[in-house]
């Protein structure tokens, strides 16, 4: 994959989040570090299964853009917060 491709592939995560969760959300940083934690070790999860149970890369590839997406998120909220300070 492009850089362009993965930077595309992200943003469409971040409209399926915003379609899901709606936009703007409420979280607070403890929120959002237990969502970012969440998706991180989603990732852990889907390595182990590569590495060890040589599964497809496909499913890792997707939780990884997943923690790219919340991470975007969390940028966007908080420029958000301190644009409206």
């Amino acid at each position: 994959m492009t850089r362009k491709e993965i930077l595309q592939d992200i943003n469409k995560e971040r409209a399926r989040q915003d379609t899901k969760w709606g936009f703007p959300q409420k979280n607070n940083l403890a929120e959002w570090g237990i969502i970012l934690g969440e998706e991180v070790g989603e990732v852990m999860q889907a390595m182990n299964e590569v590495s060890f149970r040589n599964e497809d890369q496909t499913h890792l590839l997707e939780e990884l853009i997943q923690v790219a997406a919340v991470a975007v998120s969390i940028i966007e909220h908080l420029t958000m917060e301190v644009l409206n300070e």
